[in-house]
């Protein structure tokens, strides 16, 4: 008979910090960071020399430079090359056919991805928000350009195998484009069906194993709670922020026409004080300006702020994922706001602070060996080796939260490297297993974000959960070969 091991105890979680402690921690940042005034040298007492020393000798004096008028041939030269220069600006002056080099423009904000020509069946297209690479080069270790290639081979994988409209419900196929973002597609009857982009046909009200996630309540598009649709309130439109779907990306639901926009403003009203505003956050975070307020239905004031107050205060274990969505709305917050303001203040510095050591304590606390984090959440320390599927869906969650939350020098640690490695490692292992579908997704997310991120690859609808700056560490030396002890803590850039 196999011996039952005790239970371990809990350990002690970080806690919120109060507005006076982050406050005062980012006053100190800022005195750290501000130059230091010039230390005033005090004058030293002139060295007595003899008279043999303070008497140089010519061969120790400087050389005088000669300094002679230019001769005739080098005036007449640039005489010369004045008048040519002088006659090009006027001749450029008369000539009417003359225009001047165009400036370089900026490429748009937004793009929109229209469904192929050649579909049988035809979505809406798509809007999507545009993200240019910022980066320069990642670490060139050896040990680094081998993940860049497992994580390109396990997505390559599993991008293969699209979901199906028979099969498959709206909870599923919105976990299927969590991980790909725009260029998802399902098949439409069945795993032999006609591609579709999955996107656009959940944003059409198609049916998927009967069901839809979009429905049409008056003059009101809402997205549907329950099983087989979305598992919490705002979840849907979270989710089409991280895949960068923009607010005017058209939505057509019982041949009414809506947006994006109508979604937003659907769950602006449905806030409520609380309750669960994890998705929330993350979804109007994304599509609101950071200084937008609002009256929900119940007739509550509203603004971004206020709901990260609301989510600091929740707990964190006992929620969705062992607490990661409300990790990554609180740092997705964050990274809009220093986006927006160039800096953080009010509730966003106690979330920022609270983010931070919710980081330190995961890749310090919970991690095995094999690279994997704890199956047990951020309960304790714990590996069930015999439950692949549970390590999948942990890992999957907390490196998703990490690698969308931590300073880009931090995406280079060891221990952050190794994360990816034991996903790409375990998916790629088994490509035709039937992985759940849910944390699989997120684990193909969280290898998605670390691509982007680490080497600036951000295709057409790309996936987007981080805001922050891109840039690669300087010092190929913050990733070793082997795996190791994190670095600490860093500082915002």
């Amino acid at each position: 008979m196999k011996k039952v091991e005790p239970t371990p105890d809990f350990i002690a979680l970080p806690q919120p910090p109060s507005q006076e402690e982050a406050d005062r921690l980012a006053t100190q940042r800022l005195q750290a960071a501000a130059p230091r005034p010039a230390t005033p040298t005090t004058a030293k007492a002139p060295v007595r020399s003899s008279a043999r020393e303070l008497v140089k000798s010519p061969a120790t004096l400087p050389a005088k430079r000669p300094t002679s008028p230019p001769s005739w041939k080098d005036a007449v030269s640039f005489g010369t090359e004045l008048k040519q220069a002088a006659t090009k600006v006027v001749d450029a002056a008369a000539d009417p056919g003359y225009k001047p080099k165009p400036k370089v423009a900026a490429p748009p904000a937004t793009a929109v991805v229209s469904p192929s020509p050649k579909a049988r069946r035809q979505t809406p297209p798509l809007v999507v928000t545009r993200l240019q690479p910022t980066g320069g080069p990642p670490p060139k270790t050896q040990r680094f350009e081998r993940l860049r290639s497992q994580i390109a081979q396990t997505l390559a994988i599993y991008q293969r195998r699209p979901l199906n409209t028979t099969q498959h419900t709206p909870w599923e196929v919105m976990h299927g484009f969590i991980a790909f973002g725009i260029p998802t597609q399902i098949r439409v009857g069945g795993p032999a069906g006609d591609p579709v982009s999955a996107i656009g046909w959940s944003n059409m009200g198609g049916r998927c194993r009967g069901q839809v996630m979009l429905a049409a309540a008056d003059d009101r598009v809402v997205a549907l709670k329950g099983v087989g649709v979305q598992g919490h309130s705002a979840q849907y439109l979270a989710i089409l922020a991280q895949c960068r779907v923009a607010a005017n990306s058209p939505l057509t639901v019982q041949g009414k026409a809506f947006t994006v926009a109508d979604l937003i403003e659907e769950e602006k009203q449905s806030c409520k004080s609380k309750t669960e505003l994890t998705f929330a956050l993350i979804a109007l975070a994304h599509y609101l300006p950071t200084d937008a307020t609002w009256i929900s239905r119940d007739g509550g004031k509203w603004s971004l702020p206020r709901l990260v107050e609301e989510e600091i205060v929740q707990p964190i274990r006992g929620a969705p994922c062992g607490g990661t969505h409300r990790l990554f709305g609180l740092a997705y917050g964050c990274q809009r706001r220093l986006r927006s303001s160039g800096q953080l203040d009010g509730p966003y510095l106690r979330a920022d602070k609270y983010v931070r050591d919710y980081q330190n304590f995961a890749v310090t606390k919970l991690q095995n060996r094999d690279g994997s984090f704890s199956t047990e959440w951020f309960k304790y320390a714990a590996d069930r080796d015999d439950d692949i599927d549970r390590k999948i869906q942990t890992t999957g969650h907390i490196l998703e939260w990490l690698v969308s939350s931590l300073d880009q020098n931090r995406l280079y640690e060891p221990r952050v490297v190794a994360a990816a490695e034991f996903l790409c490692g375990a998916l790629a292992s088994e490509p035709s297993r039937e992985w759940k579908i849910g944390p699989l997704g997120h684990a193909l997310h969280a290898l998605n974000i670390y691509q982007e991120r680490a080497w600036g690859i951000v295709l057409p609808g790309g996936i987007a959960a981080y805001n922050g700056s891109m840039k690669a560490a300087a010092d190929p030396a913050m990733m070793a070969d082997k795996p190791g002890a994190s670095s600490g803590t860093s500082t915002r850039r």
